[in-house]
């Protein structure tokens, strides 16, 4: 399996505690579940993914089987849930969009807060064992503090009720704390490196902020690795954070991008503004190494060198 190999090889004994186990996977059809449900699927999973219009996940023909559901209806939900009766879910399905707006808030805590509401409940009237939530590293670190956007008060909403659901019930759920994540097959053109990488290729300059924010940029084999082990991993009451424990500006990666594309284009930076409240922050990767034995393996320049050839280069 291309990709994989190597990733299989390190979970060696995780990944084993995978074989034959019957996971449902919510977001399949998008950049981060295409590459997890492919990843389980290597592993011996029986994967099932749940979906508005199920079909195949963005960028791999993984045998998979699908369950049709709008996770914003809690019957519906409920109803998918005991149709497949998994032993876990890996809940990833969800709207992200970075903008301030205040329009923004309702049809967040719709399909982020409601719908990962709707998956514990069913989760604890089913007998799953365990739920994983994926949170944005935009999330505040505490209840008080302001969150930067609607999509991160709505993530952070989600898993408030995961902690209550942990500490109230028999699921264990398992919060995580996932950074900015990049890598091949990741088709939304408003994000920044496929934005970049088309932009090489039709030979324009792309149109960008200042460039001077700090991400810690994570690949996505690595963040797929990551939920693989933290489907058998040990229970952890505190966020799991998955990134590079590094960070590297947006001009930084920019400027990369074009380094590995061999090309003469002159970015223009500073000609869009810098979103409001933009965060910081860096992932504490000495916990997650105690919890679930992972660190990343793939460096910026190495995972965006692969991202590159994925996109047929520049």
């Amino acid at each position: 399996m291309e990709g994989y190999a190597s990733a299989i090889e390190v979970l060696g004994a995780a990944g084993e505690g995978l074989r034959d186990r019957r996971i449902l996977v919510t977001g399949a059809t998008g950049f981060i579940g295409g590459h997890v449900v492919e990843l389980l699927h290597h592993l011996g999973a029986d994967v099932h993914a749940v979906a508005r219009q199920p079909g195949s996940t963005v960028s791999f023909d993984t045998p998979v089987t699908w369950h049709r559901a709008d996770l914003t209806d809690a019957a519906a939900t409920a109803e998918a849930v005991k149709a497949v009766r998994p032993e876990m879910i890996v809940h990833l399905a969800g709207l992200v969009k970075g903008a301030r707006d205040p329009d923004l808030l309702l049809p967040m805590f719709a399909a982020n807060t409601a719908s990962a509401v709707h998956l514990l409940d069913a989760a604890r009237r089913f007998d799953v064992a365990r739920v994983l939530l994926a949170g944005s590293l935009e999330e505040p670190d505490e209840p008080a503090q302001l969150a930067a956007s609607p999509y991160a008060l709505s993530k952070a909403a989600a898993h408030l009720y995961g902690d209550y659901y942990r500490a109230t019930t028999a699921v264990e759920v398992v919060n995580l704390q996932i950074f900015m994540v990049y890598g091949p097959a990741q088709l939304d053109e408003a994000k920044l490196i496929p934005y970049v990488i088309r932009s090489l290729q039709a030979g324009e300059a792309p149109s960008l902020s200042t460039g001077t924010r700090l991400v810690d940029w994570v690949y996505v084999g690595d963040v797929a690795e990551g939920i693989a082990r933290a489907c058998v991993g040990a229970a952890a009451e505190h966020p799991v954070p998955l990134g590079t424990g590094s960070l590297a500006t947006v001009r930084d990666v920019v400027e990369t991008m074009i380094d590995l594309a061999e090309v003469e284009v002159e970015p223009r930076f500073g000609c869009v503004a810098d979103r409001s409240r933009e965060v910081e922050k860096v992932a504490d990767i000495d916990t997650t190494r105690q919890l679930l034995g992972w660190v990343p393996a793939v460096d910026l320049r190495e995972g965006l060198a692969a991202t590159l050839s994925w996109y047929g280069g520049a």
